[in-house]
């Protein structure tokens, strides 16, 4: 009897022992399934539509950003799984994919692309707290603000102090025009009092401005010809690149040879496509220089021209930059509630131009660049 009861303790230590290893083994593969379960991350952007540019390439920058890290192994063995929703450049819609995003599990969001649709899910995103990253938003109405927002692109305000100096210390401009779509109001009219204000320090005067709602029943010819009624020496347009470019052909219609001013929001390849001749000599203060030789640049050029076979834009390089600031932040740490602060702490981070510090609230300061269209191609100004 002593030796069954012997017999039987030593099945049960055996069996004991076996059903921890089992465990154990168990456990251990759930751990690498759940390891190797995609990271899923959101963007959102305008995909269709006039303004369609600037989210097909912010878009794309993101793409190659998720190709590169998941070609490397991906975040801590787990590849990053992109799903990309169309805003319209609609608030609505907006806040709908965001939803929709949300409720597939995004870790973040990278996007929007203008700064109105990023104001107009601004409470959303904080309700959740889900970390919203944008290439391209500039409001500076979102500058200072302890929220789940993080952005890459300055505020605006950079921007027009670095175009308002050129045109007065350099192309000796002291009387302007002005025009900007309303359908990115919370970007253009800010860009535009911006401007206005550092223009009249300087010593100029806007003699006249007109507002106009992108889409395909804006009268150009007649916006171009209100425009030059007080005759100007400038034009500043802030628009897309598409409506940038109407306006440019109607201006040059009417008669207008001075020099014209715009925004980074209409430096695309479409602003090319559809201003020809129009455009040339037009003035943008941007974050690179499309003929840098910088090898960080002309690395991520190479890349994205082989990938999508064109050059990319700056939207499409900030879209890139957004997606490496969130993947550095997730290989540190891959909680979604930790994603802010984790940024926050590295403060410096590598881009494409050349580095850049985001402050305690996300926003960034970066070196900007005066650039001029030259023989149909974006050049810097010599």
């Amino acid at each position: 009897m002593l030796i069954r009861i012997t017999h039987t303790r030593c099945l049960g230590t055996i069996s004991i022992a076996l059903l921890s290893v089992g465990m154990m083994l168990m456990t251990a593969l759930w751990g690498c399934e759940k390891r190797k379960e995609p990271i899923k991350v959101g963007f959102v952007g305008g995909l269709t539509g006039r303004l369609s540019d600037l989210g097909i390439d912010g878009r794309d920058g993101v793409i190659l950003a998720v190709e590169e890290v998941n070609r490397a192994g991906g975040i801590r063995g787990r590849p990053v799984e992109l799903i990309s929703k169309d805003d319209r450049q609609d608030p609505e819609t907006a806040v709908k994919v965001d939803k929709e995003l949300i409720r597939e599990g995004v870790v973040a969001i990278i996007g929007h692309m203008t700064s109105a649709m990023s104001m107009a899910v601004l409470p959303l995103i904080n309700k959740e707290k889900v970390l919203m990253i944008s290439p391209t938003t500039s409001a500076n109405q979102l500058t200072g603000l302890d929220d789940y927002f993080v952005r890459v692109m300055p505020p605006n305000k950079s921007e027009t102090d670095h175009l308002t100096r050129y045109a007065c210390d350099k192309m000796g401009m002291r009387e302007l025009v002005a025009v900007y779509d309303l359908s990115n109001r919370a970007y253009t009219e800010e860009f535009y009092q911006n401007l206005r204000s550092q223009f009249e320090k300087l010593g100029g005067r806007i003699a006249h401005s007109a507002t106009f709602t992108s889409g395909s029943e804006v009268g150009f010819t007649d916006l171009a010809r209100g425009l030059l009624k007080p005759a100007p020496d400038g034009l500043l347009v802030v628009a897309g690149a598409v409506d940038a470019a109407m306006i440019c052909q109607n201006i040059r219609k009417a008669g207008f040879e001075g020099p014209i001013l715009s925004c980074g929001w209409a430096m695309t390849d479409d602003l090319l496509r559809y201003g020809g001749r129009a455009v040339e000599g037009v003035v943008f203060s941007q974050l690179a220089d499309r003929g840098s030789q910088k090898e960080t640049y002309v690395r991520f050029k190479e890349r994205f021209s082989e990938r999508f076979g064109r050059e990319p834009s700056f939207a499409a390089l900030h879209g890139y930059e957004a997606g490496l600031v969130l993947f550095n932040a997730l290989s540190k740490n891959d909680d979604p509630g930790e994603l802010k602060a984790t940024i926050l702490e590295q403060r410096i981070f590598q881009g494409v131009p050349g580095d850049f510090e985001l402050d305690n609230y996300g926003d960034p300061q970066r070196k900007r660049f005066l650039i001029t269209v030259r023989n149909g191609q974006f050049k810097g100004v010599e």
